[in-house]
């Protein structure tokens, strides 16, 4: 499809029938990475107070907080912030229903986190939202000189069972010069085809984890394959924490620049890398603190708990929402010229590749979407072992049975191309030493 056509009919058209401004919204955002620091932080107070107001008259549960906390949604300003309590994924599973605006404009759309801790959470995000997620990422495609409708390919996760809805997204995809190949299913074979079909598909940028980016790379320079695509402007990575063995192997195969981003499924966009490599956050749609374990404010250069406060999601407000990262607060100018802050030194929650029955390899994620999308599970734990059979602790939610553990069974060992798997049912499944919890581990990758 024509870029051209897709940017000017076929995408406005789309996001116009969904009720999202996301292409004007990405036009103001590239005005306004550039303002300055005093204009920036109004832009948050106004949208701050908005958020709190609806928050207080719409929603039951930050009715309560905020009033307990002495917050008044029309005289607040950013200095108020660390009055309200911080939010974590335990309060959102108990009171989720508490924390909806069911009247937002548009609609609700409900979602389920990635489950890289284990215990999946679900939530809502509105249009709005939607459409400012989607317009941060339009804006730093822009920075590496990339338009809306330009061809895109992404290594990802894709839907462990296939219906008709995404049947319709598939068409979707084509029809904005989006294409999907499966970060799940990653053998010799299929990764010679997957090296074949970018070569036909010729994107302006790849996108995916980086993890499963580098090991395509690394069976391409095992085979000897030149980089697929001579259109290749840039290489996006996210969802896990892109290090610089992979970002240079990545570098150095695809022979473009590679930038990393940042953000959370529940929280939205956060942050994304500039081509001198400096991490900004989306200001104008997120607030971002950086806390010691006090809860306090950490000195600038100090790392700190990531703790985000979502600027435009009405359906359902996210103010001071504990990420589980960390990372530090970079106050140096950046070259580029942006005026966005920057953040440093993230670190993220790790998870393990997995080795398939056939000796490829498939992303953790295969098997948290699995046990993501089982109501029946409440928080579990997958141990590959060197044999490569699956060791799989599960705290089972009401309505586990025996036909939710076969089911479970199967699925894992189709993911993994028939692998062992054996299931305990657990009360707890507690941190390693280290205090770090890791959903997925392997002993199979050396």
């Amino acid at each position: 499809m024509s870029p051209t056509l897709v940017r000017r009919l076929i995408l406005p058209l789309h996001e116009r029938v969904r009720g999202r401004r996301t292409l004007a919204l990405a036009d103001e955002l590239c005005r306004s990475e550039s303002w300055p620091a005093e204009r920036l932080a109004a832009l948050q107070q106004a949208k701050l107070a908005r958020i709190l107001e609806v928050a207080a008259t719409q929603t039951p549960f930050y009715r309560e907080r905020l009033a307990a906390a002495g917050i008044s949604p029309r005289r607040v300003t950013l200095a108020d912030l660390p009055a309200i309590p911080l939010l974590t994924k335990a309060d959102i599973r108990v009171h989720l229903d508490g924390m909806i605006w069911r009247g937002v404009p548009g609609g609700l759309h409900r979602a389920t986190t990635g489950g890289s801790t284990g215990q999946p959470v679900a939530f809502c995000m509105d249009r709005a939202r939607q459409a400012a997620d989607q317009a941060a990422r339009i804006r730093s495609r822009r920075w590496f000189g990339i338009e809306p409708g330009e061809r895109e390919l992404y290594l990802w996760g894709s839907p462990i069972e296939t219906g008709a809805a995404d049947a319709f997204r598939s068409m979707r995809d084509r029809m904005i010069n989006h294409r999907l190949i499966s970060a799940f299913r990653m053998t010799p074979a299929r990764m010679a085809d997957y090296l074949r079909e970018i070569r036909s598909f010729d994107p302006v940028h790849l996108f995916g984890y980086p993890s499963s980016l580098a090991t395509l790379a690394r069976f391409a320079l095992s085979q000897s394959a030149r980089p697929p695509t001579p259109a290749l402007k840039a290489v996006f990575t996210t969802g896990e924490t892109l290090d610089s063995a992979d970002r240079a192997l990545l570098a150095a195969y695809f022979r473009v620049p590679v930038a990393d981003g940042y953000g959370a499924r529940e929280a939205g966009f956060i942050a994304h890398e500039c081509p001198h490599g400096r991490m900004h956050i989306a200001a104008e749609c997120v607030l971002v603190e950086l806390l010691d374990d006090a809860g306090r404010a950490v000195p600038v250069g100090e790392s700190g708990e990531v703790v985000v406060t979502n600027l435009d999601n009405l359906g359902m407000p996210l103010i001071r929402y504990r990420t589980g990262d960390t990372a530090w607060l970079d106050a140096r100018p950046c070259p580029c010229g942006r005026t966005l802050p920057v953040l440093g030194g993230i670190e993220g929650r790790q998870t393990d590749r997995l080795v398939r029955a056939d000796g490829g390899s498939a992303h953790a994620l295969s098997a948290i979407y699995v046990l993501r999308d089982e109501a029946g599970v409440t928080r579990f734990h997958v141990r590959q072992r060197s044999d490569l059979s699956l060791d799989v602790r599960i705290v089972p939610a009401p309505g586990w049975n025996d036909d939710t553990s076969n089911r479970v069974s199967d699925r894992l060992s189709r993911q993994l191309g028939g692998v062992p798997v054996r299931l305990s049912l657990v009360q707890s499944i507690e941190p390693s030493g280290s205090g770090k919890f890791r959903c997925v581990e392997s002993e199979a990758i050396t």
